[in-house]
C-alpha cells in the first residue's frame, strides 16, 4: 500500500526532469532566434542558416536524448523502491493476522510483473520523447518544424519591414512560453503538457503495480475484505468510498463492491490520476483507519476566497491552476532573459510577483501547505530570481 501523499510527491521528481528540458529548448530557442533575427536575408545567409540549423537542432536532440535516459534509470528506481515498500507492508499485516506472506525476492511472479511494468512504462516515456512539440498558432508542430518555422517567419516579417525587430522577437519567444513543451496522442488528437503527461503515466504504472500485487496476495491468502485509503481534497465521486471497506467478491453484506469503487473504469478506483490505495482489512482483527465521522470530515470547511465559495476538492485544483500559472511566467522570464527583452522581463517579474502572492494568500485561507517543489523550473536560478525579484519591487 502507498499512502496518498506518497503518490502526489515521487512522480514530482520526474516530472522535474521534464520541466528541466522544456525550459532548457525555450532559453536555448530564444536565445537563438534573437541571434539569427539580427541577420540579413541573403543567399549566403540562408545557407548559413541551414547549415547551423542542423548543429542546433542536434544539439537539442542530444539534450532529449539526455533526459531520456535520466528518466529510465529513475523510473526503475521509483517503482523497484514503491514495489518493495508496499509489499513489506502487506506482508506486516498478513503477519499480524497469522499468514505468511513470502518475501518479495522469493516471489518470481510479482518480480516478473514489476519488471514488465517498469519496460512498460519506459517504453511509454521514450514514447513520448518521440512525440514533444509545441503549439503554434493551433497546430502542432515538432520540434524540429517549430525551430524552422520560427526562424523563418521571424526573418520574413524584419526583412519586408511588416515589423520591427523587437516586436518580432516578442511574439516568437511568447508562441514558445505560452504553448510550453507538449506531447500529442495521435488516436485522438489530444495534446498534452509534458508535465501532465508524464505524471499522468507514472501514478498509472505504480497503480498498476500495487493493484496487481494487491489482488495476487490476496488471492494467495484468501482475502476478500480490502480497505481504500482516504485523503483530503479528494475529486467528489471518489470521496463517497474512500476509507471504506471492499468486498472483492461481493459476495459480504455491508460492504461496498468493486463496481461501488468504479474498479477497471478509468474515473474509479486506480483509474486516471487516482492517489487511493488499499491493503487488506481482516474481520474481528483489523480496525477501521477512519470512523464514519471522520471520513464525512475529512475536508475542512467550504470557505469563500474573492466571492467564490471554494470546496476542499476546488482549493487543490485552484492551487494546482496557480502553480503551473507561475511556471508558465518563470518559462516566459527565462525566455524573455535569453531574448535579450528587457522590458518585457520586467514587466513579468511585476506579474510573478503578484501570483506569488496570490498563491501564497490562498494557500494561507484554504489550510494547504505551500508546494514550491511544483513551482520549480529549471533555469529559473539565482541570477534570474535575483534579477525578477529586483524589477518586480520596482
Amino acid at each position: 500500500m502507498l499512502t496518498p501523499q506518497y503518490l502526489q510527491e515521487q512522480p514530482q521528481h520526474i516530472v522535474n526532469i521534464y520541466l528541466d528540458l522544456e525550459n532548457k529548448i525555450i532559453a536555448d530557442i530564444s536565445r537563438r532566434i534573437k541571434q539569427n533575427i539580427e541577420l540579413t536575408e541573403t543567399a549566403e545567409y540562408q545557407t548559413k542558416v541551414l547549415v547551423e540549423m542542423g548543429y542546433d537542432l542536434a544539439d537539442i536532440e542530444e539534450e532529449i536524448s539526455k533526459t531520456t535516459n535520466i528518466s529510465q534509470k529513475k523510473i526503475r528506481k521509483l517503482f523497484e523502491s514503491s514495489a518493495e515498500l508496499s509489499y513489506n507492508h502487506e506482508r506486516q499485516l498478513y503477519k499480524k493476522a497469522g499468514k505468511d506472506l513470502k518475501s518479495l525476492d522469493k516471489n518470481i511472479k510479482m518480480i516478473d510483473f514489476i519488471e514488465a511494468t517498469i519496460k512498460q512504462t519506459q517504453g511509454t516515456m521514450r514514447n513520448l520523447s518521440k512525440t514533444r512539440g509545441y503549439v503554434s498558432t493551433r497546430q502542432f508542430l515538432r520540434i524540429p518544424h517549430l525551430y524552422r518555422n520560427t526562424i523563418d517567419s521571424a526573418i520574413l516579417q524584419v526583412s519586408t519591414g511588416a515589423f520591427d525587430y523587437t516586436t518580432v522577437l516578442r511574439q516568437a519567444v511568447n508562441k514558445l512560453g505560452d504553448s510550453g513543451l507538449r506531447t500529442i496522442d495521435y488516436n485522438s488528437g489530444r495534446k498534452y503538457h509534458i508535465e501532465s503527461a508524464v505524471r499522468m503515466n507514472v501514478l498509472t504504472g505504480l497503480s498498476q503495480i500495487t493493484g496487481f500485487m494487491s489482488e495476487t496476495n490476496a488471492d494467495e491468502m484468501g482475502q476478500d475484505l480490502m480497505e481504500i485509503t482516504a485523503h483530503m481534497g479528494a475529486r467528489p465521486s471518489h470521496k463517497v468510498w474512500q476509507g471504506e471497506i471492499v468486498s472483492r467478491s461481493g459476495t459480504k453484506r455491508g460492504f461496498l463492491t468493486l463496481e461501488d469503487i468504479g474498479y477497471g473504469d478509468v474515473d474509479g478506483f486506480k483509474g486516471a490520476n487516482c492517489r487511493h490505495d488499499w491493503f487488506p482489512f481482516f474481520e474481528g482483527i483489523s480496525t477501521p483507519t477512519y470512523t464514519e465521522e471522520e471520513l464525512e470530515n475529512i475536508d475542512p470547511p467550504d470557505f469563500e476566497y474573492e466571492g467564490k465559495i471554494y470546496t476542499a476538492y476546488d482549493a487543490t485544483q485552484k492551487q494546482r491552476q496557480i502553480e503551473r500559472n507561475i511556471r508558465a511566467t518563470k518559462r516566459k522570464l527565462i525566455a524573455y532573459d535569453s531574448a535579450g527583452l528587457k522590458d518585457d522581463f520586467n514587466a513579468y517579474s511585476v506579474k510573478l510577483r503578484r501570483q506569488k502572492e496570490l498563491y501564497r494568500d490562498f494557500s494561507n485561507k484554504a489550510g494547504l501547505r505551500e508546494k514550491k517543489e511544483r513551482q520549480h523550473t529549471y533555469g529559473y536560478g539565482r541570477s534570474i530570481a535575483g534579477k525578477a525579484g529586483y524589477a518586480g519591487r520596482r
